[in-house]
């Protein structure tokens, strides 16, 4: 009975912990979805982009096919990461990606490679971005 209790908790835990839509994150995080056609590379090693992504609340999907590199533990099914490709993707043909605010809105898509500047640029600009930052300032 205990060993049951252990693993029903820990499948639990794991769901919990684990995203499993983009709905989750609503008014959470700022979502970053960057689809990936060629042998183009993400270059997410740098620590300041790193600490920029999470000073502005990001969580970034980047999908190639089926595998998913994120800053979030994901539990993406295939039929729900096709979903993606149809809604956000639109059948585009070359690599491109979309930033989705806090009101899980749209507010910008772009059929290039990941522009982490823009992306920033776009982020600070936004009336809920710069009303974090003023309370940030007031501590």
């Amino acid at each position: 009975m205990i060993s049951f209790m252990f693993v029903f908790s820990m499948l639990f835990n794991f769901s919990q912990d684990s995203i499993q839509s983009l709905e989750e994150l609503k008014w959470k995080k700022r979502i970053v979805l960057g689809f990936q056609n060629t042998e183009n590379v993400y270059q997410l090693e740098d620590d300041s982009l790193q600490s920029m992504i999470q000073e502005r609340k990001v969580a970034y999907f980047l999908i190639d096919g089926q595998k998913v590199i994120s800053n979030l533990e994901t539990n993406f099914s295939d039929s729900y990461i096709s979903q993606l490709y149809s809604r956000y993707k639109m059948g585009s043909k070359n690599d491109c990606w979309v930033l989705i605010g806090l009101d899980g809105g749209i507010k910008i898509r772009k059929d290039t490679i990941l522009d982490w500047t823009l992306i920033f640029k776009t982020i600070d600009s936004m009336p809920m971005r710069r009303s974090e930052g003023r309370k940030i300032d007031d501590f």
